[in-house]
């Protein structure tokens, strides 16, 4: 029987058309895998998609979805805020199922928020066509009242940007959540690094840094938005479980999702990345078995997600 290695190997995946440094592919496969992970981060978090107080929030009329993926989050918010406009922003289109279920106050848009600029925003100099719906019309400085962004880390390679383009776009008591992962993996329930002595995970990490990535997505969001002048409501940090584990039974559901849907992609997302620094061929097959093995070597075993509540003053 042919080993996951060998299986994913032989397969053709589609990718983004974009200059991001995003590395996932955009596939039917991919699709199914961020429909699953995101019911999987619901029930980690709680039951609900977001922290933030939405149900307290008067006069929200622009939402936005940031990196929306296949759209989930996108319409929840939008069931969530009826009367508001809520944007769906990724590097591509939604699947079409997404753009069929859609309500009349959903609007898809295909972009980098990266690619904003900041400066012909506040000059209000911006008003090229070619820069399309992000600088026309979603990210107009002070025109959002709330900005979701979840599990970024793989696309943003230049942070201080993302947060200060975001807190230039929120309105006055404008809300913006930022849901993310650090690459670090721990024993359940503590803080123990496990990682620090997986070779492949430090040479993933010295291709991701290499490649403009941040580490720390999630836990250094916090500091990232008071250095964009935002203040910071609420931060909760979960486990992202591999493994299930009785000791977390939020997190359950995570590992099992990890185990059947993550795991399998492992394969492609190291070739890419490990790719990029040169390996290839029996050394990275050496590389993906060590680390499919590792990431299913201990019950628990979890990366730390952190959700980032900011405020513009």
């Amino acid at each position: 029987m042919a080993t996951i290695v060998e299986t994913l190997s032989t397969q053709e995946r589609n990718y983004h058309n974009t200059a991001s440094a995003y590395v996932l592919p955009n596939d039917a496969v991919e699709q199914d895998r961020l429909d699953a992970q995101a019911a999987a981060i619901v029930e980690m978090i709680g039951g609900l998609p977001c922290l933030a107080p939405v149900h307290s929030m008067t006069d929200v009329s622009r939402v936005v979805d940031v990196g929306c993926g296949t759209g989930v989050a996108t319409l929840q918010l939008a069931a969530v805020f009826p009367s508001a406009k809520v944007y769906g922003l990724d590097l591509s289109n939604v699947p079409d199922s997404a753009q069929q279920m859609a309500p009349k106050n959903v609007t898809w848009a295909i972009g980098n928020v990266l690619d904003i600029d900041n400066e012909k925003l506040e000059k209000g100099r911006d008003n090229d066509r070619s820069a399309g719906l992000m600088s026309r019309e979603i990210f107009t400085p002070a025109g959002l009242d709330y900005i979701f962004g979840r599990m970024l880390f793989l696309g943003i390679d230049d942070w201080t940007r993302y947060f200060s383009t975001t807190a230039r776009s929120l309105r006055s008591g404008g809300i913006i959540e930022h849901q993310d992962l650090d690459w670090s993996f721990y024993r359940v329930g503590t803080s123990e690094c496990l990682s620090d002595k997986w070779e492949w995970h430090r040479r993933v990490v010295s291709a991701a840094e290499s490649a403009g990535l941040s580490v720390r997505a999630g836990s250094n969001a916090a500091q990232l938005m008071r250095n964009a002048g935002l203040e910071v409501v609420s931060v909760q940090q979960f486990e992202f479980s591999f493994v299930p584990s009785s000791k977390t039974p939020n997190s359950r559901a995570m590992g099992k999702y990890v185990q059947a849907k993550l795991i399998p992609q492992y394969p492609e997302l190291l070739r890419k990345m490990l790719g990029a620094k040169g390996v290839a061929g029996e050394e990275l097959k050496r590389l993906t078995e060590t680390t499919l093995r590792d990431l299913a070597s201990e019950e628990g075993m979890h990366q730390k997600y952190t959700v980032t509540i900011g405020k513009k003053p």
